[in-house]
């Protein structure tokens, strides 16, 4: 067994480093909270192949004096605390003194130009591996200006596992709108090259940030929430229960200005949309929670992105309660989503999420026992006698009892149909009333790397100005693809599933999700029309037996089987 020894200063520079910067909006993070927190009332962010190449910010903040520079890319040099009893009162965004010390041991070299208000004259320093190689006094704006080049140039293994430029300038978009909305007392700008991806602009209030987000439409719809006790206050907005997303992409939390996760305080928020809004679909919300600082430790992960909170239960209690009352208040809640109406199977609701919820039969027979479906060349004489949980179509045939799940199967359904639709070029249709979607900056950042693919799949999509979209063909997978939510709950999907490179995906795995979208679920009652021509039409495809994922679609229980549950043989 190898020896145990103590590991050089650079190895340790290095993991340490690897635990703050993690990808380029690692660095971006830390360089704009350490502008936030110099008061800067205007933050510039230039990025070059997706931040790897160059990140540069620049404010207008309090700068940093000639002498103290150089302590500034020190390990665990920092001016936001003193002694260890500070981390229990913390009140900026930093406060442990190893962003810059991180981000100097992960870049080629970095460049710093800054000069205090009321200075007449500021700093440069040049970093080059770590070590700080140039410092003078030289003219500048006041404020500070940090350019990093060459991100990950020294780790080969974390720069490789990295995604497309595309995909790291949005999750660099993301970043800056998520601090932008609770920062509203000062602009963000960021571009790249010759394009700008994000601005804010100064306001005292979050509303026009929450504007450019969101979109007038959603916006018009918030519902305003607040809470207080003696130990914290608790504001934000809820959005309308008929508004909602594919994901918690839109739900944006804070405390003290910071912005965290928390399943506890997301589990609240959704408890205040129980039955009012369907399963799988999540709102838009922003939470502001201010607390005094020593009921919560901020210290528990290098990021920061993890908070404890000492009075979880009672917050948690309060938002539920405070947003669903802010919700009956402007009288858009309804007690339960209304069940779907039967309709036939070319009108099938698309608003579903991809998965089907799984129900075990409990038969006692073994996994051999119970076969999957063969010789279904034989099954057109089926019998339907109805559904059960809201999932399965009970059917008879001359070999037993059928169970079929009626998700797989409307999807494997879809699933041929499109494929057929693609391979002969006819799966784009034009839109009667064209779409106009509104995208956010990173969404339209992933736009532009898609749309060679989404033109090859039926879409037909071109910039409308600002945040705007205007949608003229989409994939003929069904007459609900005509809602602008659903458009966007797709879109959605495949950038999501696109975000390591977009030109590596198989067509397939594109046409699968598709295919999703547009079949039922679990939970939608089916008429005995319905249940007949969706078996008619599973088993008139290719591969009836197992839908597009692999799972199995249907299960025969023959007689033999139902003789040995009775103990008749």
């Amino acid at each position: 067994m190898p020896r145990i020894r103590i590991l050089d200063e650079d190895t340790v520079s290095k993991i340490a480093a690897g635990e703050v910067i993690e990808r380029p909006s690692s660095v971006v993070k830390e360089l704009v909270e350490n502008s936030i927190d110099a008061e800067a009332t205007k933050i510039l962010i230039e990025v070059a192949n997706g931040g790897l190449s160059l990140i540069r910010v620049t404010d207008d903040g309090c700068g940093i004096d000639y002498e103290e520079l150089p302590l500034a890319f020190q390990k665990h040099a920092t001016s936001k605390i003193s002694v260890a009893q500070d981390l229990f009162s913390v009140r900026t965004l930093g406060f442990r003194g190893e962003a810059l010390s991180s981000i100097a041991n992960v870049a080629r070299s970095i460049e710093v130009y800054t000069k205090t208000k009321g200075s007449l004259i500021g700093t440069f320093m040049r970093i080059e591996n770590g070590k700080a190689v140039e410092i003078k006094k030289t003219g500048c704006p006041t404020g500070t200006s940090i350019a990093v080049k060459d991100l990950f140039y020294n780790m080969p293994a974390r720069r490789k596992h990295l995604k497309s430029p595309e995909t790291e300038l949005a999750h660099i978009t993301y970043l800056l709108t998520e601090m932008a909305i609770i920062n509203y007392d000062a602009s963000l700008e960021l571009f790249s090259g010759n394009r700008t991806f994000f601005k804010s602009v100064r306001s005292k209030t979050w509303d026009d940030v929450l504007l450019r987000i969101f979109g007038l439409n959603a916006v018009k719809q918030l519902a305003t929430f607040y809470a207080e006790s003696d130990q914290w206050t608790l504001k934000g907005v809820a959005g309308d229960p008929l508004a909602t997303r594919s994901s918690p992409d839109r739900i944006f939390f804070y405390i003290n200005g910071r912005a965290v996760n928390s399943r506890i305080i997301t589990a609240a928020l959704r408890d205040s949309y129980r039955s009012i809004i369907p399963t799988g679909r999540y709102p838009i919300a922003v939470v502001s929670l201010q607390i005094n600082p020593e009921l919560m430790d901020v210290n528990i992960h290098p990021t920061k992105r993890e908070i404890r909170l000492f009075s979880e239960e009672e917050i948690s209690m309060a938002l539920t309660h405070a947003v669903s009352s802010a919700l009956r208040d402007r009288s858009i809640a309804k007690t339960e989503v209304a069940a779907p109406i039967a309709q036939p199977m070319d009108r099938i609701p698309a608003e579903i999420a991809c998965s089907s919820e799984q129900l075990q039969l409990s038969t006692g027979l073994t996994e051999d026992e119970t076969k999957l479906i063969v010789g279904y060349e034989n099954l057109s004489r089926t019998e339907v006698l109805g559904q059960i949980f809201d999932l399965y179509i009970l059917a008879k045939c001359e070999e037993g009892l059928i169970l079929v799940d009626q998700h797989a199967a409307a999807e494997r359904i879809r699933f041929e149909r499109l494929l057929e639709k693609y391979r002969t070029k006819t799966i784009s249709q034009d839109l009667v009333e064209p779409i106009i979607l509104e995208l956010d900056p990173n969404e339209r950042i992933l736009m532009d790397s898609w749309q060679g693919e989404l033109k090859e799949l039926g879409f037909d999509i071109l910039p409308f100005g600002g945040n705007a979209w205007y949608v003229r063909a989409v994939p003929a997978i069904g007459q609900k693809l005509e809602s602008a939510a659903i458009v966007h709950d797709i879109l959605r999907d495949l950038f999501t599933f696109g975000k390591v490179n977009v030109d590596t995906i198989n067509k397939e795995d594109i046409l699968k999700i598709l295919a999703c979208r547009e079949s039922i679920k679990s939970g939608y009652r089916m008429t005995s029309a319905e249940m007949s021509f969706m078996l008619k039409e599973l088993f008139s495809c290719q591969n009836p037996l197992t839908c597009p994922h692999g799972r199995p679609i249907a299960v025969i229980l023959r007689p033999e089987q139902f003789e040995k549950l009775f103990h008749r043989r």
